[in-house]
């Protein structure tokens, strides 16, 4: 059976990694190589690594660490696993998430039989209420890369299994400049290019939504320029595909919108000014929620924007 790669971002997670680790050596698949890539991370997550491969020899034989001297990002992180695997597939595990023990052979076997370039998956969502399954609306490709451009389904590397041939043909990576929301700019083009791809309705990854100091739980400025080149990549990558064109040309719209919605009011005016070229473009074609958002922050009517999102906030039942 083929070699499989998994990858592994470490940053931050002393409190996360023994769980992850240990799910990944307990596979019932043999031949895997692990990648752990080092971001300079500041804790003792890599001591806590070390002290599980002691508990698995056989599976410490299979590890790889690559060390980052400095900080790099997810997306450098994930492209240097990339180049130092030598794997048939590749699949991204995150740090501070785990794995089911038959995951990796399920994996394999889906990928075989089908001669998937990738293998689509539902995820487990671990909460603090517990733990709740996320199935994935999947239909066809062109409709799944449809959901992933409108923000409907998650972009997320880790309930995709990779053929590494799909990788290393296309040449398609993580941009280093893209700190966050490096998946959304890289999934969708994968899945362009990809000629079989499978779905797996099966849950085999448990999604950590508790760990408040990784990569994800923050939307700063940076998170927010990055989201907006990842947006300019796929406005780029789908221009001239034709049957995504009714997605693309308001895509960074919505994604501003959906920035909107999903930070307070001290962020709003940070968000309307990275997407300051996006507010040159027209609204039509979102919704009437977007819309409405849309052109009050093309217009900086900010006390307008406040008690509309007071009333979207109540309608939606959250935390605003």
């Amino acid at each position: 059976m083929p070699k499989v790669s998994i990858i592994v971002p470490v940053y931050g997670v002393e409190q996360w990694i023994e769980r992850c680790a240990v799910s990944l050596f307990e596979q019932t698949y043999e031949d895997i190589e692990y990648v752990f890539v080092n971001d300079a991370t500041q804790d003792k997550s890599m001591e806590v690594l070390a002290d599980v491969m002691k508990r698995y020899p056989e599976r410490a034989e299979q590890v790889k660490i690559v060390t980052h001297k400095q900080n790099m990002g997810l997306s450098s992180a994930r492209n240097s696993g990339i180049e130092a695997c030598t794997g048939t597939y590749v699949w991204h595990v995150d740090s501070d998430d785990y794995i089911a023990l038959r995951a990796v052979k399920t994996l394999v076997e889906m990928a075989e039989k089908h001669h998937a370039d990738i293998v689509i998956f539902d995820v487990h969502e671990v909460k603090e209420k517990g733990i709740h399954t996320m199935p994935v609306m999947y239909a066809n490709k062109e409709d799944y890369i449809h959901r992933l451009l409108q923000h409907t389904e998650k972009c997320a590397h880790w309930n995709k299994f990779y053929r590494k041939a799909l990788l290393d043909e296309t040449g398609i990576r993580s941009d280093a400049q893209i700190r966050l929301a490096e998946d959304y700019a890289v999934t969708p083009r994968l899945l362009y290019c990809a000629e079989r791809v499978v779905m797996l309705h099966e849950a085999l990854y448990f999604y950590e939504t508790r760990n408040q100091s990784s990569y994800v739980h923050n939307l700063s400025r940076t998170a927010i320029e990055s989201q907006h080149r990842a947006d300019k990549i796929l406005v780029e990558f789908f221009a001239d595909k034709d049957e995504y064109n009714d997605v693309i040309r308001i895509l960074p719209q919505r994604s501003m919108t959906s920035m909107i919605k999903n930070t307070d009011a001290e962020g709003w005016q940070v968000v309307a000014e990275v997407y300051s070229d996006c507010l040159l473009l027209s609204g039509k074609g979102m919704t009437l929620v977007n819309r409405i958002i849309f052109g009050l922050v093309k217009r900086q009517q900010w006390s307008w924007l406040r008690g509309f999102m007071v009333i979207y906030h109540k309608a939606m039942g959250d935390r605003k």
